[in-house]
């Protein structure tokens, strides 16, 4: 399942842009991780999805760390 919202670019300054949330909340995130030719103004669908093959992968990693550290202090 996936939750979807719309975010407006307030503005762009030094590279971080300020977008402001349905709910009238402003988050900053840096504009590479935005469409390539955004601009002041437009409007942006966020699409929230669980990633849960990321997640295994992940899991698989920290647990495959946590091995060779405990077997580096034996």
């Amino acid at each position: 399942m996936e939750k979807k919202i719309q975010v407006v670019v307030d503005r762009i300054e030094n590279d971080i842009a300020v977008l402001e949330l349905p709910d009238l909340d402003i988050i900053e995130i840096h504009k590479k991780h935005l469409p390539a030719k955004v601009r002041e103004g437009n409007v942006i669908d966020v699409i929230f999805r669980i990633n849960k093959e990321e997640e295994e992968k992940r899991l698989k990693e920290v647990s495959e760390l946590q091995k060779e550290l405990l077997n580096r202090n034996l």
